[in-house]
């Protein structure tokens, strides 16, 4: 059986690749529209929905790298993580600002009388 730590990394793993599978996936569809301002806003719902599950590390990581992922293939010039336009860097900004805030205020925190090992003092 896998211990709870390395069950905690393969959490914030998955929860990670799912962000940035939904980032990559959005950049990939809508890099040419008029929704290019408003793709981080749609990353960060997906971010908070996946901290809520996954825990507040993996929101962290989810916000940077949608906006990683975002700054790259959307916004000009086009892959390079440079962002000329003053409206995307705001954007980008909103993304991880409020992913990476919301992620510590919304997400859930574990319960300590669950998990009775921590409670234990050191010898």
């Amino acid at each position: 059986m896998p211990s709870r730590k390395l069950l905690r990394v393969l959490d914030t793993a998955i929860g990670t690749l799912l962000c940035a599978s939904v980032a990559l996936i959005l950049a990939l569809v809508f890099h040419q529209t008029r929704l290019q301002l408003a793709l981080p806003l749609i990353c960060m719902a997906v971010v908070l929905a996946v901290a809520a599950r996954f825990g507040v590390a993996t929101g962290v990581l989810g916000s940077v790298v949608s906006a990683l992922l975002l700054a790259y293939f959307v916004y000009s010039p086009m892959h390079s993580l440079h962002i000329t336009s003053s409206d995307a860097r705001a954007s980008i900004s909103w993304l991880l600002l409020g992913g990476i805030s919301l992620s510590f205020l919304f997400t859930p925190r574990r319960d300590e009388s669950k998990h009775p090992e921590r409670n234990r003092p050191e010898d």
